[in-house]
Order: structure tokens, then C-alpha cells, then sequence
């Protein structure tokens, strides 16, 4: 009798070790729990993000869009609108992801890289996360209306550029720019409610395409 009361304590003391245990949740079989070592970013990216919400919201990629939207990212799993055409994320990723935001979304045990300087530069991370994904992304991914230029990964411009970017070379007259200097519909369109570019974003990107898409 005395060794399974050993045994008992011993399993007790254990369950009481790093996990994070649901309390309230919106699903009800997400009552499961993860070590907190399974709860940062990179994890969460390479287990959740990648293979089932980057080939349209490529601005997940980065830490702080995802945490600033993570309540929007579990509705979104949760009620099946997302992945779109796609089968539904499984039980136990969604526990995942709902676990690091109830954790506080911690990127892990490096801080995220910098962004540098808040002003728009000409370089990828930049470019991308203040100009592309919020003026471009809702069209112009695998899923979108305007999949057919898919405008989600530095990839994808690369692999269009003698069509998107007149190859690097006369920016100004790239089909990219013709399209957002329309007299009669630039680019994005009103009937969006997103904001056009501005003339110094648009300076920032012609920098940025003339400099290879660093």
C-alpha cells in the first residue's frame, strides 16, 4: 500500500512540472497541455504557420504581425475558415497554437530579430511587412482574386521579374508600376478600402527592385 501511495505522489509531483494546461477554452476538446519548451514562435512557425498558412498570409513569417493578430489566427482555425481549401487544422495543432498565445505568444529563448528603424527601408523585411502584405496580400496570393501574380514571398517577385519588373531595368515603366500609377484604377483598387501607396513608398520600392530585391 505504501508503494502505491509512493508512486502516486511521484505522478502527482511530475504532472506539476512545466506544462501549460488549458483552463477556458473555446474548443472543448482542446484540454490538453505541452511542455513549455514546445511553445515558441519557431516551433509554432515550423509546426502550424508553414505548411498551412504561409502560401497566403505570407506576412506570418513574422513575430510581432502573428502575436498582434493571434486571436484572430484562432478564430480563424477554430470556426474551419481556415486553411482556405484545405482540410481543417488537426485537434492537437490547434491546441498548440492556442497554448503560445495563452503562454503570452513568446518568441523563445532569443529575442525576435530586429526591424531596425520604424522608416520604411529598401530591403525585403522591410518592404514587405509595411507596403506588400497590407496593400497587396489580400489579392495577390495562392488563394486570391489576383492569384495569377502572386506577390507573397520575395521569391515569387523574383521569378516574375522580366514581366512584373521589366527585369530590374526602366522600373518606371515595369508592368508593377503601370499598374499602380493608373490615371483611371491604380492599384490597390478603391473598391479594396486599402490605402494606395504613397509617392515615398513607391520611391522605396522602385529602390528596392533597382537593388535586386535585397
Amino acid at each position: 500500500m505504501k508503494n502505491i501511495l509512493f508512486i502516486f505522489y511521484i505522478i502527482f509531483f511530475i504532472s506539476c512540472g512545466d506544462y501549460v494546461e488549458f483552463k477556458e477554452s473555446p474548443l472543448p476538446f482542446l484540454q490538453g497541455r505541452f511542455p513549455l519548451e514546445e511553445l515558441t514562435f519557431e516551433n509554432i512557425n515550423n509546426k502550424v504557420l508553414k505548411n498551412n498558412c504561409l502560401s497566403c498570409h505570407g506576412e506570418y513569417e513574422d513575430f510581432e504581425i502573428v502575436k498582434s493578430k493571434s486571436n484572430e489566427i484562432i478564430e480563424a482555425m477554430t470556426s474551419g475558415r481556415m486553411p482556405k481549401n484545405a482540410p481543417a487544422l488537426s485537434r492537437e495543432l490547434q491546441g498548440l497554437f492556442k497554448a503560445w498565445v495563452e503562454k503570452g505568444a513568446p518568441f523563445g529563448d532569443n529575442p525576435p530579430p530586429s526591424g531596425g528603424s520604424n522608416e520604411l527601408s529598401a530591403e525585403w523585411r522591410s518592404i514587405s511587412k509595411k507596403v506588400i502584405f497590407p496593400k497587396c496580400l489580400r489579392c495577390h496570393n495562392p488563394n486570391g482574386q489576383a492569384s495569377f501574380l502572386d506577390l507573397s514571398t520575395r521569391q515569387k517577385f523574383f521569378e516574375q521579374r522580366d514581366y512584373l519588373l521589366n527585369g530590374f531595368s526602366d522600373v518606371e515603366n515595369s508592368y508593377l508600376f503601370e499598374v499602380l500609377n493608373d490615371d483611371e484604377e491604380p492599384m490597390p483598387p478603391a473598391s479594396s478600402g486599402i490605402e494606395r501607396l504613397t509617392t515615398f513608398e513607391k520611391e522605396i520600392l522602385k529602390e528596392w527592385i533597382e537593388k535586386g530585391l535585397p
